[in-house]
């Protein structure tokens, strides 16, 4: 099921990936271990697909914090504005992420609806290689219609 959620401001406090396509799933995993070993007494993690400016791919994995939260070393805040997103629940493997993913843009693209570029999932867990992830995109900002 795939259903419209509204998220107020969001900040996460991770590691930034920067790689190119063959290089990320080793540089994610990588960072994934710095933020597990972090040890910063959190069950909220996730991982922020960002828009490509460089042409590398952008990946923020970290956990959820309060904006005021201290950074540990070498990690990085990202404060994302209060926005609409698609949602929905993949159950089972890490490599089935990818296919959530392309249901969501593919019921954005069905439904005529403009996609901002940032994806959400929360789900990943130390030491857990499957199991339940919710998938989110965010819907682009649209301006009110003047009348």
């Amino acid at each position: 099921m795939i259903e419209t959620v509204s998220f107020p401001e969001l900040t996460i406090i991770g590691c930034m990936v920067e790689a190119s396509g063959e290089e990320l799933p080793a540089a994610v995993a990588a960072a994934w271990e710095r933020v597990f070993a972090a040890d910063v007494g959190t069950a909220a993690y996730a991982a922020v697909s960002l828009p490509d400016e460089t042409g590398l791919h952008r990946r923020l994995v970290g956990f959820m914090a309060a904006k005021a939260s201290e950074i540990p070393d070498g990690m990085v805040r990202l404060d994302l504005d209060a926005g609409r997103y698609l949602r929905t629940a993949q159950d089972g493997p890490q490599a089935a992420i990818a296919d959530g993913f392309a249901r969501l843009h593919a019921h954005a693209e069905a439904n005529g609806l403009k996609l901002s570029g940032i994806a959400l999932d929360f789900g990943h867990q130390p030491g857990q290689q499957d199991g339940r992830h919710e998938l989110h995109l965010a819907l682009a900002p649209q301006l009110p219609a003047l009348g």
